[in-house]
């Protein structure tokens, strides 16, 4: 039925391929309370529910074209309810489950969704405030069972009794889509504006699919018995791309993560091989590692700090870092005790079968990139954009370049303009923008889209060097670009995030959020007086304490670049504030008028 020998040409095809490929092999699977593993439905069965769940779309009256939003954390009902869509020519459009009834509410307009899926009954409460502001909307599903609420089971239900009914429908219907037709339309994130609506073909979404498992196999060969974790949200193309549709066309399982605060337990519980993750994971788990350290003896944890600074050392030769010290033998002899004593125990709490985290969504400081390679751990960092579908380049196994996003994917095109901004084309990139007709004629030029990210090409390695519209221009003009700065910063383990601001300011500024575990040891260690987190923010010894972690990271750092001004701030940056995009990316502009008078003279 399928030619094997070429690659889909619709998400349908990439589906039924899986479905009859690797029906007996597990697919989507989901935590079990009572036993602590996962259990997984096969592919033939999650097969049936897709065929059921486009068929009671179909009874509903659902039409090629037509618009289904999906508003729901990740489970498998997500998954279904997507390539449901596929099936039928349905566009899906993904919602990130944290977002305000407003933002929930202008998507739904911009896009004129005629049904919408949701998962809960806190998600049905968002709609239920907006639906009458919504001409277009006919259906509103949901996942769980609620009372007078259609539901999913009763949409498969219905399904069944179509496809007796109709008996050729669903087989007549996916084979019909076309590879350019619009597959999704994903909202960006939009750090500065409205969010746009970006149209992702078939074509898109398989090319770069392809492209990223090539360049997988490359190292790790057929790829047959994966386990993926999913545990960023499948509203972002990175998850639905790389973590969705790459292990259908793999044939590999995918385990769905708890909720944000399980993800630990769920790597020990799932025992993934591959992940899709954001450097705010490393973070969270590079910390539990050096936390392991508090609970020890004396001599013991300057023994395990040691191993984890020779770790790093080694980790910077493994991913050619410039400034990689040289090994000596000695040095190489205790990384082998260490791998026995400290390292395998690391890679066991991540569940013992890893084989790479690929890193996106964020810039990762080298540091902790050669922590991780050198403990055992390969981190792929990459880089792409909802517009690429996503990934415009990797790093690959064994050719890891810390302080890059590795080499461009096969299917694209990447050159960079005379101001340095990167540029891409090939068959992953998108069709534009949803009625935005000028806004896509400025980002898509002659085949070329402009990312808006400034970098450098150097024998074939690509590197980031800032966001275009995230410079900052100084009061003399010099400009500063923050992001690099920033991550050089976060590698202090009193900072857990830092903000730079300095429009037509004098100097660059930052809005420093510290890590208060870390700061309260600190203090209480040095016998600080301050009685409270208030009083421990606004103390001298905590602002000397900032200000001497920033010059220390500052050596290299052109004089117009280094930061003049800190000031301390006691809550996070978050989506819910306002602050900060649903896949974490801040709103620079957002920040500095909220906080303008915290750095003002």
């Amino acid at each position: 039925m399928f030619d094997p020998t070429k690659a889909p040409q619709t998400l349908g095809e990439l589906a039924q391929r899986a479905f009859a490929d690797f029906a007996i092999q597990p697919c989507l699977g989901v935590k079990n309370k009572a036993t602590k593993t996962y259990d997984y439905a096969s592919f033939a069965h999650i097969g049936v529910r897709v065929k059921n769940f486009s068929c009671g779309l179909l009874e509903l009256g659902l039409e090629r074209g037509q618009r289904l939003a999906i508003l729901a954390e990740n489970r498998p009902e997500w998954a279904i309810a997507d390539l449901g869509c596929q099936m039928l020519g349905v566009v899906s459009v993904p919602l990130f489950a944290t977002l305000p009834p407003a933002q929930v509410k202008g998507i739904l307009q911009d896009c004129g969704a005629n049904c919408v899926l949701v998962s809960n009954a806190s998600q049905l409460k968002k709609i239920a405030a907006i639906c009458e502001e919504l001409p277009d909307l006919q259906h509103i599903l949901t996942m769980d069972e609620i009372e007078s609420q259609m539901s999913f089971s009763q949409i498969e239900q219905r399904g069944i009794e179509y496809s007796k009914a109709h008996p050729t429908a669903y087989e007549s219907t996916w084979p019909a889509a076309q590879t350019d037709e619009i597959a999704t339309i994903i909202y960006t994130s939009g750090t500065t504006g409205v969010p746009k609506g970006v149209m992702l073909s078939h074509r898109n979404i398989i090319s770069n699919v392809e492209a990223v498992g090539a360049a997988l196999r490359e190292h790790f060969g057929q790829m047959k018995s994966e386990v993926f974790l999913s545990f960023l949200p499948l509203a972002h193309i990175y998850e639905r791309g790389p973590g969705f549709f790459l292990p259908l066309r793999l044939g590999a399982a995918i385990a769905y993560c708890e909720n944000l605060g399980t993800v630990a337990a769920n790597l020990k519980e799932a025992r993934p091989t591959l992940m899709m993750c954001v450097p705010r994971l490393y973070e969270s788990l590079a910390d539990k590692v050096y936390d392991r350290a508090k609970s020890l003896p004396e001599k013991q944890k300057i023994a395990y700090s040691k191993s984890l600074e020779l770790a790093k050392k080694h980790g910077s030769v493994l991913g050619n870092w410039p400034d990689a010290p040289h090994l000596g033998l000695i040095e190489k002899l205790k990384l082998k005790l260490y791998d026995a004593r400290v390292y395998s125990q690391i890679r066991a709490s991540l569940g013992g079968r890893l084989r790479a985290f690929i890193s996106g969504g964020a810039p990762m400081s080298p540091d902790l990139g050669a922590l991780f390679l050198g403990v055992g751990v390969t981190v792929l960092e990459g880089y792409g954009l909802t517009e690429t579908s996503p990934v415009i380049a990797v790093n690959r196994p064994r050719r890891v370049h810390l302080g890059s996003v590795g080499e461009p994917v096969e299917s694209l095109e990447v050159r960079l303009a005379a101001d340095g901004e990167i540029c891409v084309r090939g068959a992953s990139i998108s069709k534009g923008y949803w009625n935005k007709t000028q806004e896509t004629a400025d980002a898509f030029v002659d085949g070329w889209f402009q990312t808006g990210d400034l970098g450098s090409l150097s024998q074939g390695i690509l590197k980031i060097t800032g966001r275009k519209k995230d410079l900052l221009v100084l009061a003399n003009g010099k400009k500063v670009a923050p992001a690099p700065i920033e991550m050089k910063m976060q590698s202090s383990r009193f900072i857990f995030q830092i903000v730079l601001l300095g429009d037509n300011a004098k100097a660059v500024s930052a809005l420093v959020v510290p890590q208060m575990e870390n700061l309260r040891e600190h203090a209480k260690s040095q016998n600080w007086k301050a009685q409270s987190d208030e009083e421990l923010l606004a103390s001298t010894e905590s602002q000397n304490l900032f200000r001497t972690e920033i010059d220390l990271l500052s050596g290299d750092l052109a004089d117009f670049e280094k930061i003049r001004k800190i000031a301390l701030l006691d809550k996070p940056f978050s989506v819910e504030s306002g602050e900060m995009t649903p896949t974490l990316k801040i709103k620079r502009n957002v920040v500095a008028e909220k906080y303008a008078a915290s750095l003002s003279d």
